[in-house]
């Protein structure tokens, strides 16, 4: 599929946290979103306008996951040090101050099958929608 400025459009809206094109660039767009076109097989459906569209919903989902990390990666090396995997805080002290998560470590099975995708909320959604898209019939 080709990625018109409508596509992209559609993404700024759809997820409006995008909105800004100096921090989200139209070329980081096309570029995820293109990966996410591939990304989503026959078992998608056509990528359709609508809101429905579980295709559309899919793509947005996975560009927006790869962005979020593509992004934290760059904060990394700007500040000059090495992209890692995200990771969520478990726990921190500073003086009497302390924070700590609950932090769920994902099954060496669902880490083959989902990869990094728990690792945004964009990721979740698009595990979310892969699971309903392998569900029945191939849409043609």
């Amino acid at each position: 599929m080709y990625i018109t400025p409508d596509v992209v459009s559609a993404f700024r809206a759809y997820y409006p946290e995008f909105a800004d094109a100096d921090t989200w660039p139209d070329a980081m767009i096309e570029r995820y979103l293109a990966e996410g076109d591939m990304e989503t097989g026959r078992r998608w459906g056509r990528y359709d306008a609508s809101v429905a569209s579980i295709k559309k919903r899919g793509m947005f989902a996975f560009a927006a996951h790869r962005m979020v990390l593509a992004k934290a990666a760059g904060n990394a090396v700007g500040a000059g040090g090495t992209p890692s995997a995200p990771a969520k805080v478990a726990s921190k002290s500073v003086g009497s101050e302390s924070v700590s998560f609950a932090v769920s470590a994902p099954s060496a099975a669902d880490m083959a099958r989902y990869g990094d995708l728990f690792q945004t909320i964009y990721g979740q959604e698009f595990a979310r929608l892969r699971q309903r898209a392998g569900m029945g019939a191939v849409m043609v």
